[in-house]
């Protein structure tokens, strides 16, 4: 009889280790302040108020093949285009000073996808999605085997400002 319990045991927790690891994924987000160029100025010589602008940098990787459908920048849904690239992925700031390079993703066997908003905006956007976005700078949305899947950063990692050229 111990010996059934046991066996229900292990074959219960292989299950759910197994359910863990579906869709199981891992992403990096950045964000990289862009000064401005040349200052605009209306019509008296009074300085034109600007947005901020951002480069974003955004990897997933994953063990498995994966669809990337979705991404959320600060609420607004976009739909997003990968590109399979390797591993390490290192950023170097050509407007630095400083010849350092900063590992953006480390080195792995899995496979790394570099997403990049399309800048054609979702048709109809998942409610999850957008419920999400309201707390995260960047939700991931992506399916994998049929499923759907979602990720979020709270607060993206900030790189050293770039100038505008």
């Amino acid at each position: 009889m111990k010996q059934f319990y046991f066996l229900l045991i292990a074959l219960g927790l292989s299950c759910f280790s197994n359910a863990q690891t579906k869709g199981a994924s891992k992403i990096y987000g950045y964000k990289q302040p862009v000064l401005p160029g040349t200052i605009r100025t209306d019509d008296n010589g009074k300085p034109m108020p600007r947005k901020q602008q951002f480069n974003y940098f955004f990897y997933i990787v994953s063990s498995s093949k994966i669809n990337p459908l979705e991404i959320w920048i600060n609420g607004e849904a976009d739909c997003v285009t990968a590109i399979n690239i390797s591993s390490p992925v290192q950023y170097k700031n050509p407007t630095s000073l400083e010849n350092k390079s900063k590992t953006l993703v480390p080195k792995t066997s899995k496979k790394v996808l570099q997403l990049n908003a399309s800048g054609k905006k979702v048709e109809k956007p998942t409610q999850k999605g957008k419920l999400l976005s309201t707390k995260n700078e960047l939700v991931i949305i992506y399916s994998c085997n049929g499923k759907l899947y979602y990720k979020a950063i709270s607060k993206l990692n900030e790189l050293e400002p770039v100038a505008m050229q």
